[in-house]
C-alpha cells in the first residue's frame, strides 16, 4: 500500500483557466507560488477536474491566497503539478487603489504653510 498527499498554501500567479485534455475531459489549471522559509519560491501547477474546477475558476485570481490538498504528479518535462482533491480559498488580494493609498506616507505640512491657510486675506 502507498500513500501520497501534499498540502500547500500559496498565492495564485494568474487567473485560473479552463483547458481540455486529450481525452476530452475539461479541467481548470492555475499556478501557485509557495514561499519557503529560506526565501526561495516553488511554483506548482494545480489541476482541478470536473464541475468543482469550473466553479472555482470564477474565484481564483492573481494574488489570491489558496490552500490546496491533493497528490503530486511530475510530467516528462519535470514540471511539478498538484492534482487537487480539496481547495480552500483564503485571503483575497487588496484592490490596487487600496494598496497604493496604504503605501503612501502621510503628507506633513510645515507650520508656516498651516498659518498661511488659516489667516484670511484682508480686503481693502
Amino acid at each position: 500500500m502507498s500513500l501520497q498527499i501534499v498540502s500547500v498554501i500559496g498565492n495564485a500567479t494568474k487567473d485560473a483557466e479552463v483547458k481540455v485534455s486529450k481525452d476530452g475531459a475539461s479541467y481548470v489549471t492555475f499556478r501557485l507560488a509557495v514561499s519557503g522559509q529560506d526565501g526561495s519560491t516553488t511554483f506548482y501547477n494545480v489541476l482541478v477536474f470536473g464541475h468543482y474546477g469550473e466553479i472555482l475558476r470564477e474565484h481564483i485570481s492573481r494574488g489570491r491566497q489558496i490552500f490546496v490538498n491533493g497528490r503530486l504528479q511530475v510530467s516528462e518535462k519535470g514540471y511539478i503539478s498538484v492534482i487537487a482533491d480539496h481547495i480552500e480559498l483564503l485571503s483575497r488580494p487588496k484592490p490596487k487603489t487600496e494598496a497604493m493609498v496604504e503605501e503612501k506616507a502621510p503628507v506633513q505640512t510645515s507650520q508656516m504653510e498651516e498659518k498661511k491657510k488659516v489667516e484670511p486675506k484682508k480686503s481693502k
